[in-house]
């Protein structure tokens, strides 16, 4: 499987199991979650391998988990089209 972008045109799907991966986080796996009606942070995963939430601003990667072994970190820590703030 390889590492997705949050930012492309493909999204998980609500409550879809994934991987996913933030320079600052690791790779853990989780169920990725949308709430369109927050206005901060409408896409999050929820950890299922311990107690956490994240938004796609900190795990800028994902992959479906579909029973596979906890993947490498990507080769690299953000995506080309990740948001930047200058």
């Amino acid at each position: 499987m390889e590492w997705i972008s949050f930012f492309g045109s493909r999204r998980p799907i609500n409550g879809q199991k994934v991987y996913y991966f933030g320079p600052y986080i690791g790779v853990w796996r989780g169920r990725y979650e949308i709430h369109l009606n927050d206005l901060v942070s409408p896409h999050i995963l929820i950890c299922e391998e311990g107690c956490g939430v994240v938004d796609r601003m900190d795990a800028p990667w994902w992959m479906p988990y579909e029973g596979q072994p906890k993947p490498e970190r990507p080769e690299s820590d953000y995506p080309k089209d990740y948001p930047k703030y200058e």
